[in-house]
């Protein structure tokens, strides 16, 4: 049973949406994996050179009439180009999530305190559904890699011919040495 349509809005917001009453108390798996057109159309959301793969396999549960939890893992494939030796790099992803939907006036209610830095918001339902897809998207581009680097890459400064910047400090080594007489200390 899957009838949910994947679709990529102009805004780069993917959309993978079930509503909350086609999910049976059972439960319901949900899965897509992305077809080239949209890979390669996300590259610019995720700034990275090539979107080889991202498949998501995601299971919905109802937590009553009018809430979702969802668990899954979001897998794929990006290259980079490495910030050291400029040449690509790829990065295997593979990250599991959880979350919970609620009805959009349910989320506005909830409190976390400002001390809280473990309890996640829940997910707002949009119209009685869960856009599963922007939630997995979310999810793997926290795992993008923000500097590449290629394996066993390591930046020589040196070689770079990067000279060695003065301390602001390195003036009061001086210092020192021309008070040496002066036993006012």
């Amino acid at each position: 049973m899957d009838d949910s349509e994947l679709s990529l809005r102009d805004d780069l917001t993917l959309d993978y949406v079930i509503r909350v009453e086609d999910v049976p108390p059972t439960g319901r798996d949900a899965s897509f994996e992305l077809p080239e057109e949209m890979r390669a159309t996300l590259t610019q959301r995720f700034a990275v050179k090539n979107l080889e793969a991202l498949k998501v396999d995601a299971l919905l549960m109802p937590l009553d009439k009018k809430c979702l939890h969802v668990t899954g893992k979001v897998q794929g494939r990006v290259e980079q180009i490495c910030g050291v030796t400029l040449e690509p790099v790829w990065t295997d992803i593979s990250q599991s999530f959880s979350a919970e939907f609620q009805p959009e006036n349910m989320v506005a209610k909830f409190v976390i305190p400002d001390d809280d830095f473990e309890t996640d918001l829940p997910e707002a339902l949009q119209d009685g559904a869960a856009n599963i897809g922007e939630l997995a998207i979310q999810v793997f581009a926290m795992e993008i890699p923000a500097y590449p680097r290629k394996e066993g890459a390591a930046f020589d400064a040196a070689a770079a011919g990067v000279e060695k910047a003065d301390s602001p400090f390195s003036v009061l080594a001086d210092f020192h040495k021309a008070s040496v007489g002066n036993d006012d200390t």
